[in-house]
């Protein structure tokens, strides 16, 4: 197993906050896990999704993690046009395994007030952090993310002009 990104709804914006300071704690003190980029995804009052960005989109899962919110968002507007929708682009052509359904599952799930916590995970580390993440309260999704499709999107923020 490559890249995988794993997303786990918790009841609510707080609560995957709590989850995400565990698991840095988690991730400090621990030789087994090294994770890398990690956001926190709620939607505001208007319905649009909010982060709380933990890593730099030019990363492997931060250029990930960004592509999902175009993808969640419904689109690459969110994203910042051409930058946005080359990444998004290149996660939904080339290897992020989310469904249609899927996509408006988690849609409704965050309508509803929960909030997602979202990590790039490498293949090994999938068990471990889906077992911390349910330990946290949260119900964790693992979805394989193809290697061709991490690297266009991280050449894609790479090519984007600052924010």
């Amino acid at each position: 197993m490559g890249n995988q990104l794993v997303l786990a709804l918790f009841a609510d914006e707080a609560a995957a906050d709590a989850a995400v300071q565990q698991i840095k704690a988690w991730d400090k003190a621990s030789d087994e896990v090294k994770l890398g980029a990690i956001a926190v995804l709620v939607k505001d009052e208007k319905g649009k999704i909010k982060t709380h960005k933990l890593g730099a989109r030019k990363t492997k899962g931060g250029a990930v993690l960004f592509g999902l919110v175009g993808l969640l968002s419904g689109g690459i507007s969110v994203l910042g046009g051409v930058v946005g929708g080359a990444i998004l682009g290149s996660l939904f052509h080339k290897g992020l395994k989310i469904s249609k359904e899927e996509q408006e599952r988690l849609n409704s799930e965050l309508d509803a007030g929960k909030a997602a916590v979202g990590l790039m995970v490498k293949g090994d580390e999938v068990a471990l952090v889906n077992a911390k993440l349910a330990e946290l309260g949260g119900a964790a999704e693992t979805y394989e993310v193809s290697d061709e499709a991490v690297e266009e999107a991280v050449k894609a923020a790479e090519e984007a002009p600052a924010e």
